[in-house]
């Protein structure tokens, strides 16, 4: 009636670590890291332009965000516009950006101060979406995470393809994680909530049972007792 349900990130299970892949040059699954920076600038600082399609002035930041494809030479590779997001979060004459910096092309951020990786942020703002003047960032949040996400790389499938003959070989085995059905928060949610339907499904067939095993065992001691008890009430009789 037991179950183990593992879902540790790739790098504390062993099949996720020690697998090799040697025609990429890997072991295991590649979690390069990316470090989240939040800084404020305040509204002034961005350039006055209206937007394409009507959507308004960057100023204003009308949307959810930027990408920043390689070709454009800014390290940073995305920016979240936070203040568009969530209201509230920083006074009204203020924008709020989370920058993610990293990444399997630049594991070098892992290697750099908090202070650089701050300037490297604001390097990338200042090319997509600062005035040339915009003053020094607020600086409200530096985290490195230095295995972030995982890289679905070639040979990835193989190694999903031995989690799941574990799990078939090991009753009451569930490995989950992000590096089985998608790295996205709304993946990660979608697949937890389901797989808990699986596991509590498990469970509760484990329980019934063992309640149902543990009924005829009671019946049987009950019976047995009886059968063993009764010549001695029998015996104890007849001496009257």
């Amino acid at each position: 009636g037991n179950g183990i349900l593992n879902s540790v990130l790739g790098p504390s299970a062993s099949v996720l670590t020690e697998k090799v892949r040697s025609n990429i040059d890997r072991v295991g699954i590649y979690y390069p890291p990316v470090a989240a920076v939040t800084v404020a600038y305040p509204k002034s600082a961005f350039k006055d332009v209206e937007l394409d399609n009507d959507f308004g002035n960057l100023q204003n930041l009308p949307g959810f965000g930027s990408l920043n494809p390689r070709t454009e030479g800014v390290r940073t590779l995305g920016t979240l516009w936070s203040s568009s997001l969530f209201p509230g979060r920083c006074p009204d004459d203020h924008n709020l950006l989370l920058n993610y910096i990293g990444g399997s092309r630049d594991p070098a951020i892992a290697d750099l101060s908090e202070e650089e990786i701050v300037s490297e942020v604001d390097k990338g703002c200042r090319k997509v979406l600062l005035k040339p003047d915009a003053p020094p960032p607020k600086v409200l949040g530096v985290k490195l995470w230095p295995t972030a996400i995982p890289q679905y790389e070639l040979g990835h499938g193989d190694i999903i393809d031995e989690l799941e003959r574990a799990e078939a070989e090991v009753d009451g085995l569930w490995v989950c994680g992000n590096y089985r059905t998608g790295v996205a928060f709304p993946d990660c949610v979608t697949y937890g909530y389901e797989h808990a339907k699986v596991v509590r499904e498990y469970l509760s067939q484990a329980a019934t049972t063992t309640s149902s095993t543990a009924s005829k065992k009671s019946e049987g001691a009950f019976t047995e007792k009886e059968a063993i008890e009764e010549p001695e009430l029998e015996v104890v009789a007849g001496g009257e």
